[in-house]
């Protein structure tokens, strides 16, 4: 999984003949906190010069380097990590997630959207036609897992297989079911697959942080606490997805046993509460 552990900023110059140009920089690193701060002073510097040049900077592509998100607990194959606007998200690098929503569903197909919609408009889940269209497909690759309603459309785990982040067979999977080819692309360039485990906060009526990660001063970390309180208070009344049915068939791979728990658990994915 393409997830860095360490994470600051700093700052780099860059010079023309009348002005000095100054950046500030996010750096990254597995080793330590020093190697982030050094990448971090390189981007910076190399930014500054650019900007200073009248050269376009480079930008790094999307999935390029690893999402700034702070590592809040680790399982054996799976990190948790809190992502830019403030949702906890949960990184797997073999468990396969499919969300779909209904925009996605929409420029799919308008068959798969009317299926979307009459599942958000509550319609019983052992006679919503998503419930057939999603078996048939399970059944066609030989898959087993659990079909989530979400906020927005609907989530499947994949349990009975392990698959690889970008590769061939998980893409093809994730095309038979719509998935957004934006979060297909993340797959790949992060090297895992993602499922939102908290609610989005505007959904809980909150504000995004007011800061963002990497927090460098003792007043950011604070700002960050106060509004992490505001956003688990008002998201203790929400959930982030609710279970409809298990489908296919075969064996659940054990090693997904502690993920798939934590996922319905931080999700309320029993719970009878308005989904977010």
């Amino acid at each position: 999984m393409k997830i860095a552990r360490y994470w600051t900023r700093a700052e780099g110059e860059g010079t023309d003949r009348n002005r000095t140009i100054r950046v500030r920089a996010r750096g990254w690193s597995d080793e330590s906190l020093e190697a982030a701060r050094t990448r971090a002073k390189e981007i910076a510097r190399r930014t500054a010069d650019c900007i200073a040049s009248g050269l376009p900077s480079r930008r790094y592509p999307y999935g390029d380097r690893p999402l700034p998100e702070p590592i809040l607990r680790e399982f054996e194959g799976a990190l948790v990590t809190r992502n830019a606007y403030g949702a906890v998200v949960l990184n797997a690098a073999q468990l396969m997630f499919v969300d779909i929503d209904v925009q996605t569903s929409r420029a799919a197909g308008s068959g798969i959207a009317r299926i979307v919609r009459s599942l958000l408009r509550g319609s019983t889940p052992k006679t919503d036609p998503m419930i057939a269209k999603v078996e048939a497909i399970a059944r066609d690759h030989g898959l087993a897992g659990r079909l989530y309603q979400t906020a927005a459309g609907y989530r499947l785990l994949v349990t009975n297989k392990i698959f690889q982040p970008g590769g061939v067979n998980a893409e093809k999977l994730l095309g038979f079911f719509g998935a957004d080819p934006l979060y297909v692309r993340l797959c790949k360039m992060q090297e895992s697959f993602r499922a939102r485990l908290s609610p989005k906060p505007w959904r809980c009526h909150v504000r995004i942080p007011p800061v963002a990660f990497p927090f460098e001063t003792p007043e950011e970390q604070a700002t960050f606490a106060q509004w992490e309180r505001e956003y688990e208070a008002a998201s203790a009344s929400f959930a982030t997805c609710r279970f409809v049915a298990a489908i296919g068939s075969g064996f659940d791979e054990p090693q997904f046993k502690p993920l798939i728990e934590y996922h319905d658990r931080e999700t309320k994915a029993s719970a009878s509460l308005p989904l977010a």
